[in-house]
């Protein structure tokens, strides 16, 4: 039996309760392991990097035979419809990367099934039917500008809503890498050796910290001393672009240890 998220998004908890903290997130289409029923609750384990989190159980969906999509959403959210028009409102909205089963196509038009088998109708321009990976780290600056301007969620993984390790976590997936999903296993990841600040290229994640066993912060270098990150810092709780030479960032005041990865 497979086990797939079917909601747009699924929040995951410490604890089987909404009072616990909020400590990951598994979005729509995405394959999860379930580990354990309690109530209306279900632990879980996502596929992709291992974590562990409590869901609510009508989140998910099982399938006999595994979801094999052929297409994707695009965008950072693009919406379903019932009939091939607006005028009635959409049925759902998906969060980018939300795979997608092809069921036939018109001009504008696309049906669809979810993973849940549930059909529906979305616009072209939302999808692609081109799931490859990038080649190289260059190309992860273009594609990380399209998300600019997403809330900080803390927890967050979908295009929704982004933490900062989410944030990289989902870039590095996008070029075929499965790194970690905290900022603190990122850092030590054995895919990643150091490099200094003076010598980042584009595509490199600059940490930052309390210590080297204290880090809290994440960010993905991208030219001329700027980096892109979530964060909530600066009254600015959004995916934005920084200096490396800005107060909250220069490695010398709120977190006085910063240190760099790029891929061995």
């Amino acid at each position: 039996m497979f086990c797939y998220v079917k909601a747009s998004t699924a929040p995951m908890r410490k604890e089987p309760k909404k009072e616990s903290e909020l400590i990951s997130e598994a979005y729509c289409s995405e394959e999860v392991r379930l580990l354990e029923k309690q109530g209306e609750w279900a632990s879980i384990e996502t596929a992709v990097d291992s974590y562990r989190g409590w869901v609510y159980l009508n989140c998910l969906t099982f399938r006999k035979e595994p979801f094999v999509s052929d297409a994707a959403v695009q965008r950072c959210s693009a919406h379903l419809y019932s009939i091939e028009d607006t005028t009635l409102g959409p049925i759902a909205t998906l969060p980018f990367d939300t795979g997608l089963k092809v069921l036939s196509s018109k001009d504008r038009w696309i049906h669809v099934a979810l993973v849940d088998s549930q059909e529906g109708y979305i616009q072209r321009g939302d999808i692609t039917f081109d799931r490859s990976s990038f080649q190289k780290k260059e190309d992860l600056k273009l594609f990380s500008l399209q998300f600019l301007g997403l809330p900080y969620t803390w927890g967050g993984r979908s295009s929704f809503g982004f933490d900062c390790s989410g944030f990289v976590q989902m870039l590095y997936r996008h070029m075929g890498y499965k790194i970690p999903r905290d900022a603190k296993d990122q850092m030590s990841w054995e895919g990643f050796t150091d490099t200094s600040i003076e010598n980042l290229k584009s595509g490199d994640l600059i940490f930052w910290g309390s210590s080297p066993r204290e880090i809290r912060h994440v960010g993905m270098y991208l030219e001329n001393h700027r980096f892109i990150h979530a964060t909530v810092a600066e009254n600015a709780p959004y995916i934005r672009v920084s200096y490396l030479s800005d107060p909250e960032w220069d490695g010398l005041g709120r977190w006085p240890h910063r240190e760099a990865r790029t891929l061995r």
